[in-house]
């Protein structure tokens, strides 16, 4: 009866579910917050129509991390919103931090678009672009432009205004503003927009700088130097924030029904939050729990598909694009051979399913829509005898190899006890999945180029 008389009892009945992932309060900081703080975003126009409105609006920061901003018509108008903005209000600062090797490539690329914010409003901006230190000196010259991409990217995706952060798989550019696929979750709440402020400015100093003559950046003697000190940094902005945490963020508080665990994974710097935390929640689900994935390129590292096939008691899902939903469908040159190792990858993986008779728990789906891509990522976790998801993970991150050992990566873990929040987390998943199919099958019966089948051996990190 007292269930039924008093929600708080009801409320801390619930958050109990959630015991089987107190080991993450020893991983990330948290920041507990309400249902109402969180606003679940489906479609990418109304994506491009949030971040306008927010640049627009913003009062005294705005901060965007991406991996570069187009040059379309899209992303030139939210420039010019951003700029009046920033030109009428003094106090307002303007960061962006963004990929050199991406976001100059080209004659108009990401860099030329923002000059105008570096020769207008130079102290209200900081405009960065993150290289990765195995391409500091000759190396950035010495491989061939979208080669030297390869090697390591800038590839969080946080887009800020007040005290609101948006987090996503997408870039700023106009094909994720229209039809590309992708998952935006909005947070508001200040601490949770700090945490994330802190992470680009602290990256942004171990970039390029853009200023009127060009660039300013550090200099080290070493790769190994800058490493070593990127890695202190980032470890000491995690452990400053999780030493703010208190009795009040424990998943019993009962005047809070959400939980953010804010995660980084930066494996050139040996940070590896996400790559913890993916595997831990992978490795701790209980039996009759349901994990559903969802990745645009999939290439799991050997450690999740181990993880997946041995440990894990969970049922599992893996979505992933259809070829035909791949954004590199069509692509010129080597890039088009892409959608087909991304097939051969998974037909490897279903192979290991079935030897390891794991065909009950497992199931592979591919998203395919008419004139869409997809590039949606992350995890829904559904406890035994649920029907909605209590749990996800979002942000820039695939799964992958590239997203584990080479890019700069943020995601956040979110964890509610709300039926309004997880009730709308289960409509963004099962949106999704409207445009799903099951493909184990089919898999078997494509055939990969010859060529395509040797890049895969040979370079697989590199997806």
């Amino acid at each position: 009866m007292k269930m039924l008389i008093n929600g708080n009892i009801t409320l801390r009945f619930k958050a109990a579910e959630l015991h089987y992932f107190n080991w993450l309060y020893s991983v990330a900081p948290c920041f507990a917050v309400n249902f109402s703080k969180i606003n679940i975003i489906t479609d990418p126009r109304k994506f491009y129509d949030s971040l306008y409105e927010r640049f627009k609006t913003a009062n005294r920061r705005i901060a965007v991390a991406s991996l570069y901003i187009g040059t379309g018509t899209l992303e030139k108008e939210l420039l010019k919103v951003t700029k009046q903005n920033v030109m009428r209000n003094k106090s307002l600062k303007f960061s962006v931090l963004l990929d050199y090797q991406r976001g100059t490539r080209g004659e108009v690329n990401s860099r030329s678009l923002l000059e105008e914010f570096v020769s207008d409003v130079p102290e209200q901006c900081n405009i960065c672009l993150y290289q990765t230190p195995r391409l500091h000196g000759s190396w950035s010259k010495a491989l061939p432009s979208r080669y030297n991409e390869l090697v390591g990217l800038q590839h969080m995706k946080l887009y800020i205004a007040d005290d609101s952060v948006l987090l996503s798989g997408a870039n700023c550019s106009n094909d994720y503003f229209q039809q590309r696929q992708d998952r935006y979750i909005e947070i508001n709440d200040p601490d949770v927009a700090d945490f994330y402020c802190e992470l680009i400015d602290e990256v942004s100093n171990y970039s390029k700088k853009c200023v009127k003559e060009g660039f300013t950046e550090i200099k080290f003697e070493t790769r190994e130097a800058v490493v070593r000190e990127v890695n202190e940094k980032i470890l000491n902005l995690i452990q400053r924030w999780k030493e703010k945490q208190d009795s009040s963020t424990s998943f019993n508080n009962p005047e809070k029904d959400t939980w953010v665990f804010p995660l980084i994974q930066m494996g050139e710097y040996e940070i590896r939050q996400d790559e913890r935390v993916t595997q831990g929640m992978l490795g701790s689900a209980p039996p009759d729990s349901l994990i559903r994935l969802a990745t645009g390129y999939f290439n799991l590292t050997g450690e999740y598909a181990d993880t997946l096939l041995k440990d894990c008691k969970a049922n599992i899902s893996l979505l992933m694009a259809h070829p035909n939903a791949n954004g590199f469908m069509g692509a010129a040159g080597p890039a088009g051979g892409i959608p087909h190792a991304y097939s051969l990858i998974a037909k490897k993986f279903w192979n290991r399913v079935e030897e390891c008779n794991h065909t009950n728990r497992v199931q592979m789906l591919e998203y395919e829509r008419q004139d869409w891509t997809f590039h949606a990522k992350g995890l829904w976790y559904y406890p035994p005898g649920s029907g909605v998801p209590w749990a996800t993970l979002v942000g820039s991150a695939n799964l992958g190899e590239r997203s584990v050992k080479r890019d700069l990566e943020a995601q956040a873990a979110i964890f509610t006890v709300s039926p309004d929040l997880q009730a709308k987390l289960h409509e963004e998943c099962s949106r999704l999945h409207d445009y799903a199919s099951e493909c184990s099958r089919e898999l078997q019966g494509r055939t990969t180029p010859l060529w395509v089948r040797a890049t895969v051996g040979l370079f697989r990190s590199y997806f």
